[in-house]
């Protein structure tokens, strides 16, 4: 390709980027993901990288800058939502047209200036006569209203709606096996199924063929397939944690794009996966398969006879629970087998060794106006013992700002070195402290709870029977 026909794509590029990361800051990590290649006829993306017509490019920009920085939004947003992860089982033209319509609508929602173009208007005329067939404005229900639609009037919005080409989407299901979970379907009626967490099959990347997937597919393409994928999922929820915390006032105007973050991570985002927001990073007693070369090892062997040149690392550099806060409001609306039930589920995955380092300090605190009990729990012998013998003490009113107070001066004194966060169980009625707290702070909620505004430094999260 001429080098500057290159230059100037790379250019826009850089525009689109600066533009969107200007008015969109919770979306940088999204923005930045791909690597750009010039080297296709339509725009296309497979989450890894984005191949783009370099001349389309250019005369589009001449024209119309909105029209190429609302293309690139476009596409982000559907690998943020994971739509190309989600095209098993779905007719093809339907499919596409909802992953379209879903991100159209996140983008007129956020109302940017730079992203407005001579379609939009009609865009949210389609889009509001939608809405109200629609609980929740995602893919997957738009879908199911277009199946009952005539297929003239879907060939009518697709050209309106759509931009990139999906083909690469299905080749993406083809190339792991249809047959296996690629993105949280889990059996639903199963039960026993192997996680509660819809991006858990998505962190284990073996490198191994997969019965069913692609033969035209090499290990190497799939291995990258599957990493893109965990990278998605992390952005996705660094996304939706950024838009309830720090960029809440974002959030606000974000509205269409926290709900569809919401609807995507809520049916299997478990307790467990919810926890690991407060673990902290340090090295643990495990073999590392990632930092040792078998290569050098097996040369040892077959060279010395039975002498490696090197060995396993002992230690591997993992996020583990080590200092952790948890306050359970002990105040008149809480009562106590939802504690117990709380303290439980817990337990069930502290218990879990890949969850704890060998050396742990949870302070678990019973309060209402004010700090009524305190203990330091060290083993899990500790935390079990506590759980079967729980007295609940207080029950009076509901002020949150003592137990701040406790954390942070345990912080000055230095008792806590590496601190994951505050947990905090409650109804949620009370006092809140004005100002943010220097570390991660979650109020939890039961699963029958109603609905409460937490502030905008916080986290809020609502336990569910079968997390």
């Amino acid at each position: 390709m001429d080098d500057e026909l290159l230059l100037i794509c790379n250019e826009i590029f850089a525009y689109i980027r600066n533009q969107l990361t200007f008015q969109l800051r919770f979306m940088d990590p999204a923005l930045n993901n791909y690597q750009l290649i010039p080297d296709a006829l339509e725009y296309r993306c497979d989450g890894k990288f984005f191949h783009y017509p370099p001349i389309a490019l250019i005369k589009t920009f001449q024209y119309s800058p909105n029209a190429a920085v609302r293309g690139y939004l476009h596409v982000v947003l559907h690998s943020v939502f994971a739509h190309l992860y989600f095209s098993k089982n779905r007719k093809m033209s339907l499919w596409n047209l909802a992953c379209d319509i879903a991100v159209e609508n996140v983008i007129e929602e956020l109302g940017l200036a730079c992203t407005e173009t001579s379609a939009s208007e009609e865009k949210r005329k389609e889009i509001e006569k939608m809405k109200s067939k629609v609980s929740a404005f995602t893919a997957q229900k738009i879908y199911h209203v277009l199946e009952d639609m005539e297929k003239d009037q879907i060939k009518l919005l697709a050209p309106l709606f759509a931009f990139d080409n999906h083909e690469c989407w299905y080749e993406i299901r083809e190339a792991v096996g249809t047959s296996e979970t690629l993105y949280g379907e889990e059996d639903r009626d199963n039960p026993s199924s192997l996680s509660n967490n819809r991006f858990d099959q998505a962190s284990h990347d073996t490198g191994e063929s997969k019965e069913g997937e692609d033969p035209s597919h090499t290990e190497e393409e799939i291995r990258q397939i599957r990493n893109a994928l965990k990278d998605w999922k992390e952005i996705s929820e660094k996304i939706e944690t950024d838009l309830e915390t720090f960029n809440k006032e974002n959030g606000e105007k974000a509205e269409a794009l926290v709900q569809s973050l919401k609807e995507l991570h809520r049916e299997k985002y478990s307790y467990r996966t919810f926890l690991r927001k407060f673990m902290t990073s340090g090295e643990k007693m495990k073999i590392s398969d990632e930092d040792f070369d078998l290569i050098f090892y097996t040369y040892g062997l077959s060279l010395y006879h039975n002498l490696p040149l090197i060995e396993p690392l002992e230690y591997q550099e993992m996020k583990n629970i080590r200092e952790l806060v948890i306050a359970i409001d002990t105040s008149g609306s809480v009562q106590g087998d939802t504690v117990q039930d709380f303290l439980q589920k817990t337990y069930n995955i502290f218990t879990e060794k890949e969850n704890f380092f060998s050396q742990f300090r949870i302070h678990i605190l019973q309060c209402d106006m004010m700090i009524r009990q305190t203990a330091i729990i060290t083993t899990m012998a500790d935390f079990d013992r506590y759980i079967h013998e729980l007295e609940i003490t207080g029950l009076g009113g509901t002020d949150f700002r003592p137990v701040f107070a406790y954390v942070n001066e345990q912080i000055e004194k230095g008792t806590f070195t590496r601190f994951g966060g505050l947990l905090y169980f409650t109804d949620g009625d009370g006092v809140y402290p004005k100002y943010r707290p220097t570390y991660p702070c979650a109020f939890l909620f039961p699963e029958d709870n109603k609905e409460i505004t937490v502030p905008p430094w916080a986290i809020s999260y609502r336990l569910k029977g079968d997390n």
